[in-house]
């Protein structure tokens, strides 16, 4: 029997009885209910029991709970009593021991200030010896073996590190100062050596050079030696070419970029290599002898038409484009503790680069001008005939729309966006040479007529100068739809 359904909050007595009648089977009612109260009878008998049983245990245990509970706060109480002691007698031994400590304080202090100043009088005394062994050194000439720079490399970064140990010192600044002035020295002595080394590309001795230029804070001073001696090898290799050329000069500097790159990262430690490298080439491009914009002014003096030119124009730029993606590849290329190059280092290499393209820009105008002026010097637009005469410039003016298409193409490689300040003098130059033959040529037609309206001769549409002065006005209008073209495809292009 289910005893847990009596402690239901909604239990129903019917309910329960009719589900115990129906779990009963086919037992008879009398049986069933005598049966069933019996049981019933019994559980309440033993509930009973337990309940008394339960009562007699709390009943029971009462007075004990008590008992504990008051010994629990005596206890506390006498916790209390000795936590006030104790403290009393902290407070009793501090005020005691107080003065002891504070002369121990005192004392440990003093201690203190007299290690300092022992280890600053050994500092000194070690400093002075090392000025008057770096003074002697200087005297006597510095050492080009590498054992001996290795250890004047050491005793320097050991001065270096003992002035920082004397900051505090009274006579700091004297120090400083005669430091900096035997670094002054020391500098100029093994400037030359490291140049000579860097010349050489002696990757050994200018590693020993570059430790003793590291040990005095000067590293500066490397790459300012390093960029000369550089220069000096590059300029002196573009003197010794045997065809000065952009295309010579790029293919060099492009084969020497990464070498270069890693000779900085790797022999000078230094952390700008890239920037070295671009300032480098900055300070080279304008310093040349002859200078690239020399170069190619001379060649472009050899040109023997406008077509050849113009093509080393071209090739000028695609020369200069070249070279500048070289250097942007090493830019991107990935490295370690990779530097940001400034953007002003960038654009001083640029102007640089492009400098020769820069200075020769004006002579486009007038190699184009040239070209349009040849295509209009031809012996069929020296005619009498009028008609034969207005057939070749309607011809011409047919061939205007490629003639300007071709030009505009060609600048666009040359200039990029800057073509507009050349390329546009050049096309108002044919443009006004074209409208001055048509206006010519119309001035002829004009005055043929004329002629023969004052002979009496027939007049109109049948005069022999109708057809010429009708092709001559479909030439201007091919003319003026070429440039409209042209005009187009520049605001396309700018778009």
């Amino acid at each position: 029997m289910d005893l847990k359904t009596f402690g239901e909050d909604n239990f129903d007595p019917k309910q329960w009885i009719n589900k115990a009648w129906s779990s009963s089977g086919n037992q008879e009612k009398e049986i069933f209910v005598a049966n069933t109260v019996s049981r019933l009878q019994l559980y309440m008998k033993q509930l009973t029991n337990a309940l008394d049983e339960t009562t007699t245990q709390i009943v029971t245990s009462i007075p004990r709970i008590l008992q504990d509970a008051s010994s629990l706060q005596l206890e506390g109480a006498m916790l209390q009593q000795k936590l006030l002691s104790l403290e009393q007698k902290v407070q009793s031994v501090e005020e005691q021991t107080g003065h002891s400590i504070e002369s121990l304080q005192k004392i440990d202090t003093l201690k203190s200030r007299l290690e300092n100043a022992a280890s600053a009088l050994r500092e000194a005394d070690k400093w002075a010896a090392l000025a008057t062994s770096l003074e002697d050194i200087l005297e006597s000439g510095v050492p080009t073996q590498s054992d001996k720079l290795a250890e004047l490399a050491e005793q320097v970064a050991a001065m270096t590190a003992s002035l920082e140990v004397l900051s505090d010192a009274p006579d700091y600044e004297n120090k400083r100062l005669q430091l900096e002035t035997l670094y002054n020295r020391l500098e100029a002595a093994i400037s030359p050596p490291l140049i000579e080394a860097l010349t050489q590309m002696d990757a050994d001795r200018t590693a020993t050079y570059v430790s003793l230029f590291a040990g005095m804070g000067r590293t500066v001073s490397v790459s300012r030696c390093w960029r000369r001696a550089a220069a000096a090898r590059l300029s002196a290799e573009w003197r010794r070419l045997d065809s000065h050329t952009l295309a010579a000069l790029n293919r060099m500097l492009s084969s020497e970029a990464g070498k270069q790159v890693d000779w900085l990262t790797n022999v000078l430690k230094s952390e700008t290599p890239v920037t070295e490298l671009i300032r480098l080439y900055t300070d080279l491009l304008l310093s040349l002898d002859p200078s690239p914009t020399k170069v190619v002014s001379a060649n472009l003096k050899l040109c023997s038409s406008s077509d050849e030119g113009i093509l080393l124009l071209t090739d000028l730029r695609t020369d200069i484009d070249d070279f500048v993606n070289c250097i942007q590849n090493i830019l991107d290329a990935p490295r370690q503790n990779k530097e940001t190059v400034t953007p002003s280092i960038i654009r001083d290499f640029a102007r640089a680069a492009y400098a020769p393209l820069r200075e020769l820009l004006p002579k486009y105008t007038e190699l184009q001008t040239r070209l349009f002026l040849d295509y209009l010097n031809d012996p069929q637009l020296n005619q009498e005939d009028l008609l034969e005469l207005s057939r070749s410039i309607l011809t011409v003016s047919e061939r205007c729309e490629g003639w300007l298409s071709t030009a505009f193409s060609k600048v666009k490689r040359i200039a990029g966006e800057a073509l507009y300040a050349v390329y546009m003098p050049a096309v108002e130059n044919f443009a006004s040479s074209l409208s001055n033959l048509i206006a010519a040529h119309s001035r002829r037609i004009e005055s043929a007529f004329l002629s023969s309206a004052s002979a009496g001769q027939v007049t109109g549409v049948l005069s022999n100068t109708f057809p010429a002065s009708l092709m001559l006005q479909t030439a201007a209008a091919n003319i003026l739809a070429a440039l409209a073209e042209t005009r187009d495809v520049e605001g396309r292009w700018k778009m």
